[in-house]
């Protein structure tokens, strides 16, 4: 498999491992660790975590497994995220999610996410939500710290839109060498907000989080919108000659001009050797656009002039 270039100084394999259903996989730390191996044979280095998921549940289990075998973290590419913050306790009748990029905030939260890791240094880390009280200066202050300290080799960003990476990138010469979005046949903002033509201008590469919706498009009880996507979706599967559904998913995807890296979101692997799967499949320009005619939102319709 081909990797993919973030940046000048880091390469991912072109589909990324997802943990954020970490602790729903049915494995401990050694079970972990032959799964890990397994991807690793199969090209697939490069693991996405997040402080929240598994309320840091998720990066202690994949710290605990690194412990086992720490020669494995060599091998492997780690990317971590931080600043969504839950609050519990100051308002018990709800949680209360707010974000943080705060100075102060983005250097504890690195830092405890490489405790919980049990690693000097991570090859990626992404600004998980962009945040209205986001002050540039002080978060290029952060960034600028935790590259001098050798804590973080490339960073990125996830959720920005174009405006708030160039706000960004008007206080600071790190380069983001990513952005983190929603992408998939059920979310398309990215065709309406100016994401995707950013990302070109840049020469930046997208990672796609809920690729393969999530699951949605398998319910049994599916709307009458979703009925119909997935009868084309099925047609298309047939014309190309794909085995599933999520292959025509992320087949769509990949015949974006963009570069899309998908993150995967499931403890299986079989579903996983589907985002790796479809990289051999070329949408013809005719199936990318039964698709989008048939999924498409309003406001993706506006921008394209109704097609």
């Amino acid at each position: 498999m081909e990797r993919v270039h973030f940046g000048e100084k880091l390469t991912v394999s072109p589909v990324v491992i997802g943990t954020m259903n970490l602790l729903d996989w049915g494995v401990d730390a050694r079970g972990l660790l032959d799964r890990v191996k397994e991807y690793i044979d199969l090209g697939l280095t490069t693991f996405d975590l997040a402080d929240i998921y598994g309320g840091g549940g998720c990066e202690e289990l994949f710290g605990r497994m690194l412990a086992l075998e720490p020669s494995i973290r060599d091998k492997i590419e780690i990317i971590s995220k931080g600043c969504i913050v839950y609050d519990t306790l100051r308002r018990p009748y709800f949680v209360s999610e707010s974000y943080n990029l705060s100075k102060d905030y983005i250097l504890s939260a690195c830092n405890a996410s490489l405790r919980r890791l049990g690693v000097d240094s991570l090859d990626l880390y992404l600004l998980h939500r962009p945040c209205p009280l986001m002050d540039p200066a002080e978060v290029a202050e952060a960034l600028s710290q935790l590259r001098d300290e050798g804590k973080v080799k490339n960073f990125g960003l996830s959720n920005f839109l174009p405006e708030q990476i160039a706000a960004l990138e008007a206080y600071t010469d790190i380069p983001f060498v990513t952005n983190q979005i929603k992408m998939s046949v059920k979310c398309m903002d990215f065709l309406a907000d100016g994401t995707q033509e950013d990302a070109l201008r840049r020469k930046m590469p997208l990672m796609a989080y809920s690729p393969a919706c999530g699951g949605a498009l398998y319910r049994k009880d599916l709307s009458k919108d979703d009925l119909a996507t997935v009868e084309v979706l099925r047609e298309i599967q047939h014309e190309i000659g794909a085995e599933t559904l999520d292959e025509v998913l992320y087949a769509w995807l990949y015949r974006l001009p963009v570069k899309v890296v998908p993150v995967t979101g499931t403890g299986k692997k079989e579903r996983v050797l589907r985002a790796v799967k479809a990289l051999e499949y070329r949408l013809s320009r005719e199936q990318w656009y039964d698709i989008l005619r048939i999924a498409r939102p309003a406001d993706v319709s506006h921008k394209y002039h109704d097609i």
